[in-house]
């Protein structure tokens, strides 16, 4: 009939599902609730492009800033039309500046750098077409330190770039978040 190990097996099974049940009803009992769709109290926009200052200003610059279309991708997606002109928009993003920097934090004895603190920044207002600002002026600042090992040095690389895009995802993920709590001006 019922074996040692088929009882085990069953006895497993029924462990995992009473954790999986618990776990969820623990879950829901907390508030946790998946994000859904943001809702913007407009419904178009006008992005006009970042200068950019800082180090990698081949990769970053003008359009190609990665967090304007981070943040264009987050409007479309929630259903925010892109207009090409101030004058067609509810109000405009302007991006006054994007700004990445690369610093030496630490080195090694032989004079090498072994840590490193990355910064990007962005600057932007939200105004409509007559000039008139809809909230304050913000600014973003993320850094992130790493440190750096020439014998590691890809791994190093690809950790840098890792966390350069992870740093822009976030100013993008920030701003988004203050869009949804804009106010028309009166």
């Amino acid at each position: 009939m019922w074996s040692s190990k088929r009882i085990g097996r069953w006895s497993s099974l029924v462990t995992v599902v009473v954790a999986a049940v618990a776990g969820a009803v623990m879950l829901s009992a907390c508030g946790f609730q998946l994000k859904g769709a943001a809702n913007y109290p407009f419904a178009s926009v006008y992005v006009q492009r970042p200068a950019f200052f800082g180090v990698a200003t081949a990769n970053v610059s003008g359009n190609t800033a990665p967090v304007v279309p981070d943040v264009i991708l987050g409007l479309t997606t929630n259903g925010v039309a892109i207009k090409d002109k101030i004058e067609d928009a509810d109000f405009a993003i302007r991006f006054l500046q994007v700004f990445f920097d690369k610093r030496v934090l630490s080195l090694s004895g032989g004079g090498r750098a072994r840590e490193f603190e990355l910064e990007y920044r962005v600057r932007y207002e939200f105004v409509d077409a007559k000039g008139r600002a809809w909230g304050e002026p913000g600014e973003i600042t993320i850094r992130r330190d790493f440190s750096f090992a020439e014998s590691q040095a890809l791994a190093k690389e690809a950790e840098e770039r890792q966390l350069t895009r992870d740093m822009q995802l976030d100013a993008a993920a920030q701003i988004l978040r203050r869009l949804q709590a804009v106010k028309r001006p009166i």
